[in-house]
């Protein structure tokens, strides 16, 4: 069974690809189906459902279910089918590394053309709020009863970006301006500019805040993140494609996956497909299911981490490489 929040406007009986925003729906959805309109069901029963799906804590039974949850927010210009499609992806990565940690995708209307892409940021705006008052809050809540489950968060591309949303209106919005906080929040293609993930920046200082560590994963080669600086006039690089700023604070740690990406996806270069890869390719690659699984879990140090290495001279930035088995270390060629 699938858990999903959607806030897609439904027409015939179906989730739309428009830019419109609908209510908040609560889905349980067969393994096998993808997420339709009929699947919703009440939000209590929703929420009571996932927290039946933790054990008991091991270290104390009368403390209630414990384990991990991950929020996944995708990116723009994403269909129903394909937000699908990467929340099995990553379920099954996290199933594969021995990882117990049921995925919660969190579908928003991002359009279907690229010509909405400004018009989707705005969308991405508006229904920032809804992660966290429909769908982190609550599981925080529950967290008065006897419950100790741990809520994560993974943003994809745009997804990012209402994810920051979401976590800067928590400070300022009634509806969500109460105290929580998520353990880790992972960023993957984040369309987010870098440099606002400073220290003590205005835009990103509450994302700071209510969470445990942030993780940002930035591939210099990513193609779609430099489509996304054209559209806006080319300013502010992503923090997809260039990684962290200098001065981010030491709860943000920055794994630059170019090198590894390059040594293994540079044959599709020139093609639509390697575009569409260098943005994407970390739903599939299980190099960064071992490396997400490991980050979620928690129980080692980031900067020993097995699928990364640390650069020298190290302390110079919150800077890891991701590496592959056998650790590819070598430079890719310079890119225009």
């Amino acid at each position: 069974m699938k858990y999903w929040i959607s806030v897609r406007k439904v027409q015939a009986g179906r989730f739309t690809d428009k830019p419109e925003l609908g209510p908040t729906r609560y889905l349980r959805v067969p393994d096998a189906e993808v997420p339709a309109p009929n699947h919703q069901i009440g939000m209590s029963q929703w929420i009571k459902e996932i927290i039946a799906l933790f054990p008991p804590s091991p270290t104390d039974p009368k403390k209630g279910p414990a384990g991990d949850l991950l929020f996944f927010v995708h990116g723009y210009n994403n269909t129903v089918e394909e937000v699908d499609s990467r929340h099995r992806r990553i379920q099954a990565g996290l199933t594969a590394n021995n990882f117990s940690c049921p995925v919660v995708s969190f579908d928003w209307p991002s359009g279907h053309s690229a010509l909405g892409y400004l018009e989707d940021r705005d969308n991405a705006r508006i229904t920032a709020v809804r992660l966290v008052s429909g769908g982190i809050k609550p599981f925080v809540q529950a967290q008065d009863q006897p419950c100790n489950i741990r809520v994560h968060v993974l943003g994809h591309s745009t997804g990012a970006f209402v994810v920051r949303e979401a976590f800067d209106h928590a400070d300022d919005g009634q509806v969500t301006a109460t105290p929580w906080t998520a353990g880790q929040l992972v960023l993957i293609a984040g369309d987010v500019s870098s440099i606002s993930f400073s220290a003590d920046d205005p835009e990103t200082e509450s994302t700071y805040r209510h969470c445990y560590r942030l993780t940002n994963y930035s591939n210099a080669y990513d193609e779609v993140l430099q489509i996304s600086n054209v559209k806006r006039i080319g300013l502010a690089p992503r923090v997809g494609r260039v990684g962290l700023p200098l001065d981010a604070p030491q709860k943000a740690v920055n794994v630059d996956c170019s090198y590894y990406f390059w040594s293994k996806y540079e044959k599709s270069q020139g093609t639509e497909d390697f575009l569409l890869t260098s943005h994407s390719w970390y739903f599939s690659d299980e190099v960064f299911h071992k490396d997400l699984a490991i980050t979620l879990r928690g129980t080692i140090d980031r900067h020993v981490i097995p699928t990364r290495s640390t650069p020298e001279p190290a302390g110079m930035r919150p800077l890891a490489t991701m590496s592959s088995l056998i650790n590819i270390s070598q430079e890719p060629p310079p890119r225009g």
